[in-house]
């Protein structure tokens, strides 16, 4: 590991001692003196940072929040001549890695950057011990556009506090990562992170995944199962479209958040579980509001702190890092060897508006990769045609992995009724949406008559 030292802290003098004391021991020492220049050199990725607590132009403990937010790996040492307990205590919960006052020992300040370089040493260490035998931890953002490093910033305010968040974006931008980054950021990482989409199970099995059930509480359950909610327990549960809840279980939903309590499917045993809740939409949740489809208690009970995460295409300067990473762990996975992308490939991704947003871009280049031929991937190996988005049957596929997978476990799942119903269903609520309640419009947009809309609309009681 690179033993490098950055100090911020307007006292030249301060940082010309530490300096001479700790070059000796092989240490690379640079300083600033302003809190800006500072936070710009932090994104460098120097491990061990010194910062001051008051600076001529902010305060340290902003700065611990905004380097923690996006470099949470950073050991911290705050130092300051204006020791209070107020300030000590909140830069240890914001994660300062120690809290040194002025006048100091210098050699107490050697024996904490050295500890600090060990601690860092053992955490690399661990890190790569778990990749070897598989085991996964927080995800990686890719990203420096300044729509991303504002998520970065909310998300280091908001991990480390046992609140309910909210995470909102379009399909394809990355909710579920952010919830991960949230888990692994707080103090439930060494917990379980439990994740469930409510749009890939029907609804009348959602409340058996989230609460589980005793063994004959309905037909197919043969044996007694433990829901989502007491499997997250001690850890994070990740709720993806919340919006596709019914009432009745967002009415459950709304008791365990309050009591953190819930009883599985036909027991009246009351089971407590100590689980932080983190959901997601799509959707406009005010909308669902207005329409009578979400409660307003359970809304302003996840709507406490909500992190929106933006298009893709609003993010440009990102699309081309993140094909590079996608590409290389691409090439990793599938063993394809050294790939590249030629020069009109990365004119057009960067250009390229990608509707289905990061998913789609992952997809584009861990396909052109797996099946390009020669070292270098051309822009005719992406597949990828302006003005469509990834096709139908790639998007059904996604969609229903997930819920295939839980409902194959059962003898009778009537699979094709209940799928065919529901996309259904959802393609005539779409259609008439965008074409703002048309019905002679929507219909040929269907390619159907409107007569049979007319009963699609009533057999789906579609509004």
């Amino acid at each position: 590991m690179d033993k490098e030292v950055l100090i911020i802290d307007d006292d030249e003098s301060i940082s010309w001692v530490i300096q001479k004391a700790l070059e000796p021991s092989g240490y690379k020492v640079v300083s600033h003196t302003k809190l800006a220049s500072g936070l710009k050199a932090v994104k460098d990725t120097p491990k061990v940072i010194l910062l001051d607590l008051i600076l001529p132009d902010g305060d340290g403990l902003d700065g611990l929040r905004e380097i923690k937010s996006f470099n949470p790996d950073a050991a911290v040492i705050m130092i300051t001549a204006h020791g209070k307990m107020e300030s000590t205590i909140e830069a240890m919960k914001e994660g300062a890695y120690d809290y040194i006052e002025k006048p100091f020992d210098i050699e107490e300040l050697k024996i904490v950057v050295e500890k600090a370089f060990n601690d860092l040493s053992m955490r690399e260490e661990l890190k790569k011990l778990k990749e070897t035998t598989g085991e996964t931890g927080a995800p990686r953002i890719i990203g420096r556009s300044e729509k991303i490093l504002k998520v970065f910033k909310e998300i280091g305010r908001v991990a480390a506090k046992d609140i309910t968040v909210l995470i909102t974006g379009e399909s394809g931008t990355g909710k579920e990562l952010v919830a991960k980054a949230l888990h692994y950021n707080s103090k439930r990482s060494s917990g379980p992170f439990v994740a469930i989409n409510s749009a890939s199970l029907p609804k009348n099995l959602i409340e058996a995944e989230l609460f589980g059930w005793e063994k004959g509480a309905f037909t197919d359950a043969k044996e007694r199962r433990i829901g989502k909610v007491e499997s997250a327990s001690g850890g994070t549960l990740f709720l993806d479209e919340i919006s596709e809840l019914d009432l009745n279980l967002q009415a459950k939903l709304l008791r365990f958040l309050q009591d953190k309590e819930f009883s599985p499917l036909g027991s009246n045993k009351v089971i407590k579980a100590d689980v932080r809740i983190i959901g997601a939409t799509n959707k406009n949740l005010k909308d669902a509001l207005s329409n009578g489809t979400f409660r307003e208690d359970l809304y302003y009970r996840f709507n406490v702190v909500q992190i929106k995460l933006p298009l893709l295409r609003d993010r440009r300067e990102d699309i081309l890092p993140l094909a590079k990473h996608f590409l290389k762990e691409a090439q990793t996975k599938f063993e394809t060897g050294q790939k590249e992308l030629s020069r009109e490939a990365k004119d057009f991704i960067s250009k390229y508006d990608w509707p289905g947003n990061v998913r789609e871009l992952e997809n584009a280049v861990r396909s052109a990769c797996i099946l390009s031929s020669g070292t270098i991937i051309e822009k005719r190996d992406l597949h990828v045609e302006e003005g469509n988005s990834y096709s139908i049957k790639e998007f059904l596929e996604d969609k229903l992995k997930k819920y295939l997978k839980d409902m194959t476990k059962l003898e009778t799942a009537n699979l094709h009724t209940t799928v065919m119903s529901e996309v259904e269903k959802a393609l005539v609520s779409i259609v008439l949406k965008e074409t703002k309640g048309n019905q002679l419009k929507a219909a040929k947009t269907l390619g159907i008559n409107r007569n049979t809309l007319r009963t699609k609309i009533k057999e789906y009681k579609v509004k």
